[in-house]
């Protein structure tokens, strides 16, 4: 394998996972009730709002106390969809 594509690899590799953990401590948070004027919780939930487009699944959800958010376990899965299609997609152009 080429050492350029297999940099790529590991960088987009690392930056998914490291988006998947981001979301999955965001969703912890969530469900223990964090409370939000916490700088580091405040941060953290500023970084990792989900896209309005998928605010439409926590529509129920109560503003405040222990929530779980939907839409962050929604963008959980597609990333983790985008990984595993990336890969496939990978191992089909390295394929003979």
């Amino acid at each position: 394998m080429h050492q350029n594509a297999l940099l790529a690899r590991h960088i987009i590799s690392y930056a998914l996972g490291g988006l998947a953990a981001l979301l999955l401590a965001r969703l912890v948070l969530r469900l223990v009730a964090a409370r939000p004027e916490h700088p580091v919780f405040a941060a953290l939930m500023a970084i990792t709002t989900p896209p309005r487009i998928l605010a439409v699944l926590d529509a129920g959800q109560p503003q405040f106390g222990a929530v779980l958010e939907f839409s962050t376990l929604a963008l959980i899965g597609l990333l983790l969809a985008a990984g595993l299609l990336l890969q496939r997609w990978q191992r089909h152009l390295l394929s003979p």
